[in-house]
């Protein structure tokens, strides 16, 4: 990958990566009929790790949490990006719900199991994430929008229903067409 489009912080694709990726996905979706998934990883409490951990240990477990990401992906169409400061995209080309929840569950052990201490947290003793996201098969008249907005939602619901956890979404072709 072109530096252009590495994220600088932790080595994976940036948000600049994700949105081409992102696009080319849509409309190769939308062409094929395939579905497509979106999750969101945020990490939970992320400002009061910084706060008690400082700068280096914040940028360490950055790099740590999008490495883990990364190594979740077994496809090359796949793709996990730093979207935000402490949010991460993953792109799940050809993917359903079911699959999506696959990766969700495998990135939410995988995080734990780095055992990055977290003593300012109330969720768990270690750094973790909360995921939404969302799958669906793209038709003609439906907007990109929709796939991030629908896993924002669920990411805000995984936030506030307890953190360390997943929700998930999709919609049915016909449910889209109507």
């Amino acid at each position: 990958m072109k530096p252009e489009y590495l994220d600088g912080g932790t080595g994976i694709a940036n948000r600049r990566q994700f949105d081409r990726h992102l696009n080319r996905a849509w409309r190769s979706a939308q062409k094929t009929g395939n579905p497509l998934s979106l999750l969101f990883c945020d990490i939970d409490q992320f400002t009061s790790f910084h706060t008690h951990y400082g700068r280096p240990a914040s940028e360490a477990c950055l790099r740590q949490v999008a490495e883990c990401l990364q190594a979740t992906l077994r496809r090359p169409t796949d793709l996990a990006a730093r979207y935000e400061e402490k949010k991460f995209a993953i792109l799940l080309p050809y993917t359903d719900a079911h699959g999506a929840l696959i990766i969700a569950d495998r990135v939410l052990a995988d995080v734990r199991a780095l055992a990055i201490p977290h003593e300012k947290s109330n969720v768990a003793p270690v750094v973790t994430v909360s995921i939404g996201g969302h799958s669906l098969w793209p038709v003609s008249r439906l907007p990109i929008r929709t796939i991030i907005q629908l896993a924002e939602i669920r990411l805000f619901q995984a936030k506030h229903c307890g953190k360390n956890q997943s929700r998930l979404s999709t919609a049915c072709r016909d449910t889209l067409e109507e």
